[in-house]
């Protein structure tokens, strides 16, 4: 794994307008998962002095954001048999736009922009951005491709120290991989908080989970949890996300009799202001990259619970002074974990007010959208007469 060394770090000569490098961000939809606003994100903070942003999706969500100076174009890439013809417009788009660099969000955006870029006449300067570990996301009948793709990137990245190091092992090709942190607009989402939400009972505590409805995110354990703590604690689940497993976890949640104590919210534009109602959060995956959900609900002051799964939750929670870390899988250990935060109020609280400042220096969106642009820098190929 490897940092930004210092001497980019240190680029900060304002750049006259006609100077500025063009930029194409490579996503899917902006809206549905943390991989996605990251790219929102660091579209709304990059400077525009210096950079022209242009924006490729491969297709669009009716919740996704309008990012103000950004040209936006869709590739088409609903299902699986139009793959081949959104490479074919990414190339196209690519030769048209003529970009100094290209940035691809994460995995699936990879190997299409690898692709393009393989049948591309222009070649830009290529970041690639890793943000799950590859067990997730690369099936074996893609890494060898994805092998290729990464050792022809300038410059491949990860969100988490642990998923950087990770990636090295997996793809030897892609060389030093260098960690940047997932960038937070934590004034947005202070915003966004203040916001009402449904209320509780008096005495009856919150605790929030955040995620697609994936069976990696292991929601199940969250409910088995509830229902060990249910005859001692006077709670309700409120979970925030979409996806294929809500029907197992209504049954789940049925069987278990916590059907008045669960609550799933479905895709929530604002979860932001349900975290700021709750009492603690919860993340329980087997699997993550470095997860914008606990980044969240710590800079908005809530203690956490975490499973310690590979790669990300270890390096946001400090175990002990901003939340705990429990074994993947283990639904008892984080029961007994939640049922102690919540009957410790003061430490509960402690733990948030530590958490929030914990979060808000490590992953603020200044400073890794100024992390990104030095890299965009690095990368960045002159342009040809």
């Amino acid at each position: 794994m490897r940092r930004v060394p210092r001497s980019l770090l240190g680029f900060s000569r304002p750049m006259p307008s006609d100077d500025r490098r063009r930029v194409l961000f490579v996503s899917t939809a902006l809206s549905v998962g943390g991989a996605e606003r990251f790219v929102a994100t660091v579209l709304q903070h990059l400077d525009q002095a210096r950079f022209t942003p242009h924006l490729a999706l491969l297709h669009r969500h009716p919740a996704d954001p309008a990012p103000e100076g950004v040209a936006v174009a869709t590739l088409g890439k609903q299902h699986a048999w139009q793959i081949p013809a959104a490479i074919v417009r990414l190339a196209r788009l690519v030769d048209a736009l003529r970009p100094h660099a290209v940035m691809s969000a994460f995995a699936h955006p990879n190997w299409i922009t690898g692709c393009a870029l393989a049948v591309a006449r222009h070649r830009p300067g290529w970041i690639a951005r890793v943000s799950s570990p590859p067990a997730l996301t690369d099936p074996g009948w893609l890494r060898p491709a994805m092998r290729h793709f990464y050792a022809r990137a300038d410059r491949v990245v990860a969100n988490a120290e642990a998923l950087a190091e990770l990636t090295e092992r997996v793809y030897p090709q892609a060389g030093a991989v260098t960690y940047l942190p997932n960038a937070t607009d934590f004034d947005r989402i202070d915003a966004l908080a203040a916001e009402p939400v449904p209320s509780r009972p008096p005495g009856r505590h919150r605790v929030l989970a955040a995620g697609r409805l994936v069976p990696e995110k292991r929601f199940d354990l969250l409910l088995e949890a509830a229902a060990h703590l249910s005859g001692s604690v006077d709670l309700e689940v409120v979970i925030c996300g979409e996806g294929r497993e809500r029907p197992r976890l209504e049954t789940q949640a049925r069987e278990l009799g916590l059907e008045k104590r669960v609550r799933l919210c479905g895709f929530v534009e604002n979860p932001w202001a349900w975290m700021a109602s709750a009492d603690a959060f919860a993340l329980t995956s087997d699997m993550e990259g470095l997860p914008n959900a606990l980044i969240e609900a710590q800079g908005l002051g809530l203690a956490a619970v975490a499973t310690d799964c590979p790669t990300g939750p270890a390096e946001v929670i400090a175990t002990g002074e901003t939340g705990l870390l429990v074994p993947p899988g283990d639904s008892a250990a984080l029961a007994t974990a939640l049922g102690a935060l919540l009957a410790d109020t003061a430490s509960r609280r402690a733990m948030g007010a530590a958490g929030r400042e914990r979060a808000r220096a490590r992953y603020a969106a200044p400073a890794a959208t100024k992390t990104l642009e030095d890299l965009l820098v690095a990368v960045s190929r002159p342009l040809p007469e």
